[in-house]
């Protein structure tokens, strides 16, 4: 592989990043698909690994809190959303029209969420738009998107 220049190295990277880390929650996602189909012991020898392995991994990811997609979203949280977009699972259109509907968690009152917006680093609230922000800033997402985002989730109905 030649790398031309810093920028697509970093970009390069990031993209690898991203489909690593969706990886791993696409096979845990599978896997308790799998389980819900099938005894542990079917899916193990179908993997190729134990039937502890597979328990394990399942009591971790409920322990990480590993959740399902909701329908009409390409991943269970923004961060996600903007991973696979990263990782070009999904195109442009669909990162800006999926963060611009999430459900965002809002806080009560306007103190409460200017405390949540000059936090540094973002409060991790998960399905808070920080995590928008989160993506902006490891550069998951470009400006243009966020500002996007942003417009549209402000337009939108509070959860």
């Amino acid at each position: 592989m030649t790398i031309t220049s810093p920028e697509s190295a970093i970009a390069n990277a990031r993209r690898a990043r991203a489909r690593r880390e969706l990886g791993a929650l696409d096979y845990i996602r599978n896997v308790r698909a799998a389980v819900e189909a099938a005894d542990q012991r079917v899916v193990a020898r179908a993997l190729g690994v134990s039937q502890p392995a597979i328990s394990r991994l399942l009591s971790q990811a409920d322990a990480r809190g590993v959740k399902p997609v909701p329908e009409g979203f390409s991943g269970a949280s923004p961060y996600e959303i903007a991973e696979r977009y990263a990782a070009d699972d999904i195109d442009r259109d669909t990162v800006i029209r999926e963060l611009s509907a999430w459900p965002y968690v809002t806080n009560e009152g306007a103190a409460a969420a200017a405390a949540e917006w000059e936090s540094t680093p973002y409060l991790d609230t998960a399905g808070s738009f920080a995590e928008v922000g989160r993506a902006f800033d490891e550069g998951l997402i470009d400006g243009d998107a966020y500002d996007q985002i942003l417009d549209a989730s402000d337009e939108a109905p509070e959860a």
